[in-house]
């Protein structure tokens, strides 16, 4: 917890030292989506950080995992397979395959999830949510 703090502290001075630091908008954006707090400031950050480098990949995936963690999986939908155009990255899969699975479609779920395993093989957390899919698929065939 001392980390986080220090960390949020650490990239809040860097933007206040230099708004228009596109990296800093960008990861201080995504620590608040990532620990699911300050949503609308992290859309606000990232918005900046695009306005500055608008095809980078990195920052449309943080945009779209903080419409994620909003609630709004067609516009997160939207916005990760737009940052899938420009950069080809595994987090940017799993991601995708996260919105799929929170909108029930599983099989789309699986293979964005196993494209994600195809860039960085052993994602013990990614291998799980497939493994997990699966069995409950398999149970529901069986019932």
């Amino acid at each position: 917890m001392d980390n986080r703090i220090k960390a949020i502290e650490l990239l809040e001075q860097s933007v206040a030292i230099d708004p228009l630091h596109d990296s800093s908008l960008n990861t201080l954006g995504y620590f608040y989506a990532e620990n699911n707090i300050q949503l609308d400031k992290a859309l606000d950050l990232i918005g900046r950080a695009l306005k500055i480098n608008p095809e980078n990949g990195g920052y449309l995936d943080s945009l779209g995992w903080v419409y994620y963690k909003k609630g709004m999986y067609d516009k997160a939908l939207e916005t990760l397979n737009l940052a899938d155009q420009y950069l080809r990255d595994p987090v940017i899969y799993d991601h995708i395959g996260d919105v799929y699975h929170k909108m029930n479609q599983m099989e789309d779920a699986i293979k964005y999830w196993e494209l994600s395993l195809q860039l960085l093989p052993k994602q013990e957390e990614v291998i799980k949510k497939i493994n997990t899919v699966r069995n409950d698929q398999a149970r529901r065939t069986t019932q």
